[in-house]
C-alpha cells in the first residue's frame, strides 16, 4: 500500500522549547496545528538540524513558513526588582524567532502554557491562547483557537494574493513597455525601406 502524504493548507515554523519537560505541551500544540491542517516544521533541533549556526538556520526556515507559531513554556524564574513579583518567563530564543518572523513579514500565533509569563512584547504583536493541556480546556477554547489559526491563514492568503497581483502587474507593465517600445521603433523606422 502506498504511503499517502497529507496535503496541508499552510506551514508553520514552530518556535518552542526542546527541553524534555516541555515536550508534551509542544507536541500538544503541534497536534492542534495538524488537526487544523497546518504542518509544523522548521524548528531547529526538532524538525530541522544542520551543522550551521542555529540562528542562521532559523533565518533560512522562517521565510519558508506561511506563519510562525510560538509555543511559550516556562523557562526562567523571573523577579521584578521593583515589586518583588516572581513569574515564570519564557526562553529568550522565542523572542529572537519572533523578531525574525516580524522582520520576514510573517504573522505570529502564540500558544501559552498556563503559568507562563510572556512579558510585554508578545501581547503587543499578536493575540494568544493560554492552554493547560486538558481536554475540557481545549473544548472551551476550540472556537478561539480555530478563529486565531483561520485568521492567520486568511492573512497569509491575502499576502500571497497581493504578491501575485503585484507580480502580474509587473509582468503586464513590462509587457506593455516592450509592446510600446516595439510600436515606437516601428513608428520611427517603419517608413524606411
Amino acid at each position: 500500500m502506498a504511503d499517502i502524504k497529507k496535503k496541508y493548507a499552510a506551514r508553520a515554523f514552530v518556535s518552542c522549547s526542546l527541553r524534555p519537560e516541555d515536550e508534551n505541551f509542544v507536541n500538544y500544540v503541534c497536534r492542534i496545528l495538524d488537526f487544523h491542517n497546518i504542518q509544523a516544521f522548521g524548528t531547529v533541533g526538532k524538525f530541522s538540524a544542520s551543522p550551521e549556526n542555529p540562528i542562521a538556520l532559523m533565518n533560512k526556515n522562517i521565510p519558508l513558513a506561511d506563519f510562525v507559531v510560538i509555543v511559550a513554556t516556562p523557562r526562567y524564574l523571573q523577579k521584578d526588582l521593583a515589586t518583588g513579583k516572581i513569574t515564570h518567563g519564557l526562553s529568550e530564543m522565542v523572542h529572537v524567532e519572533t523578531g525574525m518572523a516580524i522582520a520576514h513579514g510573517k504573522p505570529v500565533v502564540l500558544f501559552v502554557q498556563e503559568g507562563t509569563h510572556i512579558g510585554n512584547a508578545l501581547p503587543n504583536i499578536t493575540q494568544y491562547v493560554v492552554l493547560n493541556g486538558q481536554r475540557t480546556d481545549f473544548d472551551a477554547k476550540r472556537k478561539l483557537i480555530f478563529s486565531l489559526l483561520n485568521n492567520a491563514y486568511l492573512f497569509v492568503q491575502k499576502i500571497k494574493s497581493d504578491n501575485t497581483l503585484k507580480s502580474v502587474g509587473k509582468v503586464a507593465v513590462g509587457g506593455l513597455a516592450v509592446y510600446g517600445g516595439i510600436k515606437l521603433l516601428q513608428a520611427i523606422f517603419g517608413g524606411e525601406k
